[in-house]
Parts: C-alpha cells; structure tokens; sequence
C-alpha cells in the first residue's frame, strides 16, 4: 500500500471512493435519508472530493446564469469591527480584499477536522463514543509539486463516566482496516506527492493551469462552474444548486489566484439561495460573518461558511442539520499563498 493509500486511509478509515474527503461518506448517507424520509427516491448525492480533500457540490442540469443584480441577504449585518453593512456589502467587501492579496511560491491549505464521532466503545450495552479530530495540510507548488500531511489529534471520550467504568482504556481500534484511536496525538504523516497530483473542481479534473487561468470576471466565472457542475454524474440537483459550494470551493480550497478569489465571492452575492446570517465565532475564537446555503433545494442538511471579511479568509466550513450525525466541523487554520516552505503539520 502506498503512502497515498495510508493517507486516505487515516483520513477517513473507511473510504466510499479513493477521491473522498473526509464527511463525505456520512453526507451521501445523511443526505440519501432526508431524502427516504420525504418518499423520494434516493439518488446518488452531491459530494465528491480530489486527493488533495477538494470536496465541491455538483449538477447535472442546466440553469439560466444571466443574473447581474447582487441578491445575498439585503439586511444589516453588523461586522466584527462594529459596522452595520448589508450581507452583498460584506461580501463585495471580501471580495475586494480577496483581489488585493499577494501571491507566493506555494498554495497551503491547513484545516482541522473536528465533528466525527466514532463508536460505540465500551461492553455489556454500557457504551460510549468517541469525539476525535485531524490536522490536513495540503501544499502546492507554482511548478505542480504537492506535497500532504496528516496528524491525528487526542480522541477525547464524549461521556468520561461510561469510560471510567470501561477501564479507562488509551487506544481504541478504528476498524478492520486498523489504525487505533488514542488520548496522545499522532505522529505526523508527510511527503511529497511523486505522482502527478489530479486538482478537481466539482467533478472536473484541472490542471494548476487552468485552475489559474479561470476568468475574474464573475459572470464568466459563473457559466465554467456550471460546466464544472454538469461534469459531475452523481449529483441529483440542478446547477443553480451547486454554484454555491463548487464557488466557495474557490475561496480556499483550491490554488486559485486572488482575482478569482475576489471574482467568487462576487459571484456568490448574487445567488439568492446565498444568505449572510451575522456575526459569528469559529471553534478557535477567531471572529467573524456565516455565510449559509443549503446543499441541495430548500432542504437540510446545509453548509456553513464563518469568513473573516476584513481578510476574506474563510475561518470554517461545516455541514449543518445531518440527521442523527451532528454536524461537522472543518476549520480553515491557513489557506492561501505564501513564500513558507512545506512542512510537516504540527498543532501550532
């Protein structure tokens, strides 16, 4: 087995498909009973990811783009900093920093996944589960090298008392595919990528190129995530129901220029479905605005974006409202361009 293999492996112990990301199996899941639940038939769902855990929503159906009026949450939305803006103001405003950042040698994405609770653990019907957590780190070069990373963190037993009276145990196993959950974090997993990294947007294959010569004109951009959507087979709703997240997608997840960037949260101002809920607080403190959008209709579950404005860095990413899943939590600890080398992921 690769060291490729052992990483999808840690990353998620019991893959669907080998481009999967992290979640993506209990969404397809949660997603397919939602639907079960509303006497629909279920279908394959909308979730894919790349190698690098590029995980973006996707369509199968044509929609009209035309729309040029801003549309996202008209009302007052007071920013961290104490100014009362309008929801398209706060995303303008993000897009405009977005444009201004510099560019480096390499794209890095680190984030923290957080939200998975394996179980149950314990014996004689007194169980418990597990809440446990991940550090990923992806990195690119302006020449196409990558290079990934990946650290397990201390698994922390949900109900303390349930685990005291299984004997307190350190480890815990995470499947017949192996691997152990543990109370200590893991060593780092870290190396550079020898084979030629694949890039997805939606279900699209993209080189580094193209992802960098995508258009900064916002309608533009709009109309090639639409042929991004339609390359994705297994997603049961429109294209108006994936611009969201194959956009987002752009805002920190793929190496995209800060032009881009700025061009996809202009984009998204004018996606009614796209709503600026207000001043929030990500899992690490830091302050800033939700962004929310469903994944599919007007149904749950639902995504949810907490950016940093004066920045427009994107702080988190989390799916909301999956039935008895919970939700899950990934937080964005750095993503975007910078001259630092790659290095192993640490908890710094």
């Amino acid at each position: 087995m690769s060291d490729i293999d052992n990483l999808v492996r840690a990353i998620d112990p019991a893959p669907h498909a080998p481009d999967q990301g992290p979640g993506a199996r209990e969404l397809r899941e949660s997603i397919m009973a939602t639907q079960a639940g509303r006497h629909r038939t279920a279908r394959r769902l909308p979730w894919r990811a790349c190698a690098l855990g590029l995980a973006a929503a996707a369509a199968a159906t044509a929609v009209f783009l035309g729309q040029v009026a801003p549309t996202a949450a008209p009302y007052p939305v007071a920013t961290p900093g104490g100014t009362t803006l309008s929801g398209t103001s706060i995303l303008l405003a993000a897009a405009a920093k977005a444009e201004a950042a510099s560019e480096g040698a390499y794209w890095h994405l680190k984030r923290l996944y957080a939200g998975s609770r394996p179980g149950p653990y314990g014996k004689n019907g007194d169980t418990y589960y597990l809440e446990t957590s991940n550090l990923s780190e992806t990195w690119v070069a302006k020449d196409g090298r990558t290079w990934i990373g990946h650290r397990q963190l201390a698994a922390r037993p949900m109900d303390p008392e349930a685990w005291r009276r299984d004997g307190s145990p350190a480890e815990w196993p995470m499947g017949p595919d192996g691997g152990v959950y543990s109370t200590s974090p893991g060593e780092s997993t870290f190396f550079q990528n020898k084979r030629k990294q694949r890039l997805y947007w939606s279900a699209m294959p993209m080189t580094l190129k193209e992802i960098e010569a995508l258009p900064a004109d916002p309608e533009v951009l709009k109309k090639r995530a639409a042929e991004a959507i339609r390359s994705d087979q297994d997603f049961a709703g429109s294209v108006e129901e994936g611009l969201p997240r194959t956009l987002a997608s752009l805002l920190y997840e793929l190496p995209a220029s800060p032009q881009v960037r700025g061009a996809a949260y202009r984009a998204l101002a004018t996606l009614p479905a796209v709503r600026v809920e207000g001043q929030s607080t990500d899992p690490q403190g830091r302050s800033g605005v939700a962004v929310t959008f469903p994944i599919q209709g007007d149904r749950t579950p639902q995504i949810r974006l907490i950016i940093d404005p004066d920045t427009s860095k994107v702080l988190t990413f989390e799916v909301t409202g999956m039935p008895q899943k919970g939700d899950r939590v990934n937080v964005v600890l750095e993503s975007g361009w910078t001259d630092t080398r790659p290095s192993p992921p640490s908890t710094g």
